[in-house]
């Protein structure tokens, strides 16, 4: 299961609108608000896991923990439908590799678009305390797609379980690994709005509309969910708190009409607007029998987002 929570307009407004046209600011702002969302969660955050930093090390090859106990970096093999490649997840224990393992990322929807892929280490980590048990690292994929006067990109976070219990020295078998959960990290999105010097005149210039998505995730505490003998309860993962907001400048913003046709904007709709259909709070639990995530998101709202 996971816990949805809706918002209402409130959530996302400081009530304070802005005026002109700096959209660099207007995104400050929203980012700003965002970052208040993801502090006034109401819950805790988790003292059985911690979300830490990885880091490049000296060859800019791996991102390892702070103790270079662990390091993990990205090869590529030709995919077996010969079609791009297929990303291996290289793993160092104590600077000595243990495991390489083939990342089925799996196709998406928004394949067929044309554009470019690259995939990334994501510079973080969900472990406990002691840095002994299983733990969650992840790869970023991102997708990019250009159009005539704009573009669009949207990142696919996928989680990865790494089990070292069988692989606790490194002549030991090696670590098991398991991907738990891919859920969209951030997405943005310009379009071409000015086609004529009236355009940029009734425009103040501003002559993109633009759609930016983002999201964070952190562990949650699961206090009282011993199941079995297992302190966690939800074989050794935590919970996951999931924190999405979407906006668009200008409010009125839809990829489905011509804004050459759209009135002039005032001063007052020279703002970057929350987007409600596509903001929202989440809770991803583990399914122990099943080993995965239930992150079946309320993403209705999004595909202005999430396809590029």
């Amino acid at each position: 299961m996971y816990h949805a929570k809706p918002l209402n307009k409130g959530d996302c407004d400081d009530g304070s609108p802005k005026q002109g046209n700096d959209v660099t600011g207007i995104r400050t702002s929203f980012s700003m608000i965002f970052a208040m969302a993801v502090t006034l969660w109401p819950f805790a955050a988790s003292a059985d896991f911690r979300k830490s930093d990885l880091k490049a090390d000296p060859s800019g090859q791996f991102y390892c923990d702070e103790t270079m106990d662990w390091c993990f970096g990205l090869a590529q093999k030709p995919s077996n439908a010969g079609e791009g490649h297929t990303p291996l997840l290289l793993v160092l224990r104590d600077g000595k590799e243990v495991t390489r393992q083939e990342i089925i990322l799996g196709k998406r929807r928004h394949d067929g678009n044309g554009g470019w892929r690259k995939t990334g280490i994501w510079p973080h980590r969900f472990h406990d305390p002691q840095r002994r048990g299983a733990f969650l690292m992840g790869i970023v994929t991102t997708t990019t797609v250009g159009y005539s006067g704009g573009g669009a990109s949207v990142a696919m976070l996928s989680l990865i379980r790494v089990d070292p219990t069988p692989g606790n020295s490194p002549t030991g078998t090696p670590p098991v690994l398991g991907m738990v959960a891919t859920v969209p990290l951030e997405a943005s999105k310009m379009i071409r709005a000015c086609f004529s010097e009236q355009d940029a005149i009734d425009r103040h210039q501003v002559c993109h509309d633009e759609y930016d998505f983002e999201a964070s995730i952190t562990p949650l505490s699961d206090v009282g969910a011993q199941v079995d003998g297992d302190d966690a309860g939800q074989g050794n993962m935590p919970s996951l708190q999931y924190v999405a907001r979407a906006s668009r400048f200008p409010p009125n913003a839809d990829l489905g009409t011509d804004s050459s046709v759209r009135p002039p904007l005032s001063k007052q709709e020279m703002v970057r607007a929350p987007d409600l259909a596509c903001s929202f709070d989440a809770v991803f639990r583990f399914d122990r029998k099943a080993q995965i995530y239930e992150t079946d998101l309320p993403i209705e709202g999004c595909e202005t987002y999430l396809i590029p």
